[in-house]
């Protein structure tokens, strides 16, 4: 998460906003993102089924609650899936991608040259 909050002027370039969704309650998320100093949202998601419509898989459960591995979606604007990566985010493969869909963005002519 640090890696993202170092990045989110570069996001921001590009366009992009970063959500941490997590299956922690949101008292642990709040104090979770102050010791980080996060100001990008985080959302408390303890049934999991936000993560499991992105095709994240829970693991076995853990005290009666669902994990899920780590993974990185980029979702275009029009809420279409165009990036899935499990794992530990790969900011400089991210960043290369949030380029990309830009240029496209504007190459669009839907979409009048805006991103």
């Amino acid at each position: 998460m640090e890696g993202h909050q170092r990045n989110l002027y570069l996001y921001d370039r590009f366009n992009a906003r970063v959500l941490g969704v997590s299956v922690d309650d949101v008292n642990t998320l709040k104090n979770w993102a102050k010791s980080l100093d996060l100001t990008f949202p985080l959302l408390s998601n303890v049934t999991g089924f936000l993560g499991a419509s992105f095709g994240v898989e829970p693991s076995p459960e853990i005290k009666g609650f669902p994990v899920f591995s780590r993974r990185t979606v980029i979702i275009d604007k029009t809420g279409i899936i165009r990036y899935v990566r499990d794992g530990s985010p790969n900011y400089k493969d991210i960043l290369l991608f949030l380029k990309k869909l830009n240029q496209e963005s504007r190459s669009d002519p839907t979409t009048g040259g805006k991103p």
